[in-house]
């Protein structure tokens, strides 16, 4: 009985010397390897050369849709560039959102259109939402808000506070303090897109719809619905003839300052610039409060901004 018990002794002594053998062994192989480098999103910001700025007020910018964000305001040329790590918990589809880490960055660069050779200013997206968060993170650009003479960028941000159940917020970035803050629901902003207020009286967007363009709003891009040609028979393409292929051929757009121009000067603009070759202006019609178009036409700002009188519900569209 006791060479049994030791025999058994012996054994078990032998199979826990070789489990704690095999763990040593797999943690020091563990330890050797390399750890996984995480994926990562990247892209690097627009230079000065991936844009045009021309016009005798120099109001209008001329660039490619298809390098990434590119916002044209009053003051700035606005691009970015990032670097995010892609964070995911295996067996989740999801990503997991996390405070900033080493080698990640995400910064908004702004190119001054007033000043010569257009000076480049950068912020830091990841620092300047830290200050006014230390557990938030940025999470998508949204634009140009300008309240008064103050120009704020809007954001979406990631409150990670708790982590598990985290929210997105719209906040307002100065460009100019470069400081992150919150602002009242009821804030009157002025946006780029009010450039089209005049334009709001007529049936203009369907009309350029028809044609192959996007209703512009402080922009002129075609559409690339499948099978849809834009015109190329208008007066745009004879006052500038290199506009042509690259609006049509080359995925670019076309940007307004909306410092530069008024609603009034930017409708009567594209009326003329759509209109067929050689003539004056783009045949457009008042719109009905239902939104229709009447059989009314609007010829010039002076006559829609009468329209808008007469249908003050217009303004709301």
């Amino acid at each position: 009985m006791k060479q049994y018990r030791k025999r058994i002794l012996i054994i078990l002594g032998i199979l826990s010397l070789l489990v704690i053998t095999g763990s040593c062994f797999f943690l020091l192989l563990k330890q050797s390897q390399k750890p996984k480098e995480l994926e990562y999103r990247m892209r690097t910001a627009r230079g000065k050369s991936d844009f045009q700025l021309f016009g005798d007020k120099k109001q209008y910018v001329l660039a490619p849709t298809n390098k990434g964000s590119f916002f044209v305001s009053k003051t700035y040329a606005i691009t970015d560039e990032y670097k995010t790590f892609i964070v995911e918990k295996e067996g989740e589809i999801h990503e997991i959102p996390h405070l900033q880490m080493e080698g990640e960055y995400w910064n908004l660069i702004l190119y001054n259109l007033d000043e010569e050779g257009l000076p480049e200013r950068k912020i830091d997206l990841f620092q300047a939402v830290r200050n006014y968060n230390p557990k938030g993170v940025p999470s998508s650009l949204i634009g140009s808000y300008y309240v008064e003479d103050t120009h704020y960028f809007g954001l979406e941000i990631r409150d990670l506070t708790d982590e598990e159940n985290w929210a997105l917020k719209t906040v307002y970035l100065n460009l100019e303090t470069e400081e992150v803050v919150d602002l009242p629901k009821d804030t009157r902003f002025g946006m780029d897109s009010h450039i089209i207020d005049t334009e709001r009286a007529t049936n203009f967007d369907n009309v350029l719809d028809s044609m192959g363009y996007i209703d512009p709003s402080n922009k002129i891009v075609t559409t690339r619905l499948e099978g849809q040609v834009p015109d190329p028979n208008i007066n745009l393409y004879s006052l500038y003839p290199d506009l042509e292929d690259k609006l049509i051929n080359q995925n670019w757009a076309l940007y307004v300052r909306t410092d530069k121009v008024t609603p009034d000067e930017w409708f009567e603009t594209l009326l003329h610039w759509f209109a067929p070759k050689g003539e004056d202006i783009l045949t457009v019609y008042g719109r009905n409060d239902d939104g229709k178009a009447s059989d009314i036409q609007i010829r010039n700002s002076k006559e829609a901004n009468a329209w808008l009188e007469q249908h003050p519900v217009l303004r709301k569209i």
